[in-house]
């Protein structure tokens, strides 16, 4: 696993398992002798024996999960278990089933402003323009700091929505320092993937990419190789393990045209996505004639604990 993993601060411990079944014992002994009545020995021999093999079966259920994910870690860092037949059966199923998709506009700008104008944004402005009215109103009622700061703190939010429905970082991205005639011409005749709020397609001169707040265009020439990343997150609820989920990352290598520094261009996709990214970048690379150049890997999973 990765050392650099960020620990969730009631993760279930050896250390945090004995100190709940102490926490418990204790609590179980206070409602025992200090209450002394029938509630209290009820909580003392039912709900806390409960609670301690709830506390047992919590932490055995984490230890399993985290055996299994390094194992199944092990698999990913020697590439076994992207080679193994049954998974590429499934990736080749994938393929035919999801191709590569087109774009939908012959015109960049806007076919990157419609992919930014989902309807979970124009939900979430409605209710947080809905409770910038609601303290609007109470601020007229009776003026107060706690009035302002909702109505401030919602009209911050509503504003972070309304900037992403609009397309703000294509926006921007358009008003840097690109050349939009060859971007386009390379744009509206690549191949595309998308996954959640990801985009990932190659064109005829640039990969692009896209994520919710991020416009990427690399030149093919500057794109030195590409990788996949797999990290686990380990989900919580109350500070109980309950779940876990893999996600998995297209991670190209770009060098800086002025530093000559290597920057990692991270794109989230599904597993079969990476796969066909990867397929798509050696194809490009070998049609060009500078195979030698590029180097593919599979990097370590990240722990990452939410």
């Amino acid at each position: 696993m990765s050392d650099n993993r960020k620990k969730f601060p009631y993760s279930m411990t050896k250390r945090a398992l004995i100190f709940y079944i102490i926490f418990i014992v204790l609590l179980g002994v206070f409602f025992f002798f200090v209450r002394d009545d029938l509630a209290g020995k009820l909580i003392a021999f039912m709900v806390c024996p409960m609670m301690i093999a709830y506390m047992i079966y919590a932490y055995l259920k984490e230890k399993k999960a985290d055996k299994n994910a390094i194992q199944k870690n092990e698999k990913f860092t020697d590439g076994t278990y992207f080679k193994s037949p049954e998974w590429h059966n499934e990736y080749v199923i994938y393929k035919i089933d999801h191709p590569f998709e087109r774009t939908k506009y012959q015109n960049m700008k806007k076919d990157l402003l419609k992919r930014f104008q989902r309807r979970e944004y124009i939900f979430l402005m409605v209710v947080f323009l809905f409770l910038i009215f609601c303290t609007g109103c109470a601020a007229v009622m009776k003026f107060n700091l706690l009035v302002v700061f909702g109505f401030c703190f919602f009209a911050y939010f509503f504003y972070e929505y309304f900037a992403l429905f609009i397309g703000m970082p294509v926006r921007k991205w358009l008003k840097g320092d690109i050349c939009y005639k060859s971007l386009e011409a390379s744009y509206i005749n690549s191949q595309m993937l998308i996954y959640k709020k990801n985009g990932l397609s190659f064109g005829t001169t640039h990969i692009h990419g896209f994520t919710e707040k991020k416009i990427y265009a690399i030149d093919y020439k500057l794109a030195e190789g590409i990788s996949r990343k797999v990290v686990r997150l380990k989900k919580y609820e109350d500070g109980i393990y309950s779940s876990e989920e893999y996600r998995h990352f297209a991670v190209i290598q770009v060098r800086l045209p002025h530093s000559g520094d290597i920057q990692n261009v991270e794109i989230e996709l599904n597993e079969f996505q990476v796969q066909m990214a990867i397929d798509r970048f050696v194809e490009i690379k070998i049609n060009e004639g500078i195979i030698s150049g590029i180097h593919i890997k599979e990097e370590k999973e990240n722990d990452t604990v939410m």
